[in-house]
């Protein structure tokens, strides 16, 4: 599978012979206004995108959102994004959201039938966007969802999304993926922890030995304690890091 890793968790790949965009965010540094104060003194995010944001969008044909919030999908990437194109969400509120921007071929992923895009079988996974009580996170930030993409005589991908150790997660991990983007950077607010910190990480390679942990969303959005040269030192020292590639921004990569 080839990752091209551009920023938080924007990053382009191919799988079963389509080019899929996941959780595009193409603003420039600096200019997220709508967040309260961060752990850093700038606004987010923290850099700007490593190359100009319409070579993004060369070649895809479909894009994955993780959930609606301003690090993952903004008005920048929609102004460049095809009205047309093939736009999967995790839920009904979302749909509503994304289209606003209007894009017309936007579809939920349902959690207990696939959802296809040709013979690229999508399924969203729930997940648990904070530790504090369900009913808080929802009120205070909505929820976000993981997704997994399965195709015959391919590996099967699964892409963790905003979330803690959860039955969701354990669920996603069930089905054997041999990679997995992990969506780190052990962030805080609304008094919680709202993304996986190394905790949440050596469990994922303990359930899934033999999957590649693509790892990501760190070092440039809100209030995220774990950063990339952290988690490099810390995998040495846990035993985990032949389990991670924890790309740079701009990179490309084969997983």
């Amino acid at each position: 599978m080839k990752i091209h890793f551009y920023r938080n968790c924007t990053m382009k790949f191919t799988y079963g012979g389509k080019t899929f965009l996941l959780d595009p965010m193409f603003r420039k540094a600096g200019e997220t206004h709508e967040l309260a104060p961060t752990l850093y003194p700038e606004k987010p995010p923290l850099t700007d995108l490593p190359c100009d944001p319409k070579e993004i969008v060369e070649g895809v044909d479909a894009i994955l959102l993780t959930h609606m919030h301003p690090g993952h999908f903004d008005q920048a990437a929609a102004d460049l994004i095809p009205k047309t194109m093939p736009f999967y969400v995790q839920n009904l509120n979302d749909k509503d959201l994304v289209r606003k921007y209007n894009m017309k071929k936007t579809q939920t992923i349902n959690m207990t039938l696939w959802t296809h895009l040709d013979d690229i079988r999508i399924i969203r996974v729930a997940g648990r966007h904070g530790d504090g009580k369900i009913q808080h996170v929802l009120n205070t930030m909505q929820n976000s969802s993981g997704i997994l993409l399965e195709k015959e005589g391919e590996d099967t991908v699964y892409i963790t999304g905003d979330s803690l150790w959860c039955r969701g997660m354990e669920e996603g991990l069930g089905a054997n993926p041999r990679i997995i983007i992990a969506y780190l950077g052990y962030a805080h607010g609304e008094g919680m922890h709202i993304t996986m910190g190394l905790d949440d990480l050596q469990k994922i390679a303990a359930r899934c030995p033999d999957a590649k942990i693509v790892c990501v969303h760190m070092d440039t959005f809100e209030n995220q304690e774990l950063t990339r040269a952290e988690l490099r030192n810390q995998a040495d020292l846990l035993g985990i890091r032949d389990h991670l590639i924890i790309p740079e921004n701009g990179e490309e990569f084969e997983a």
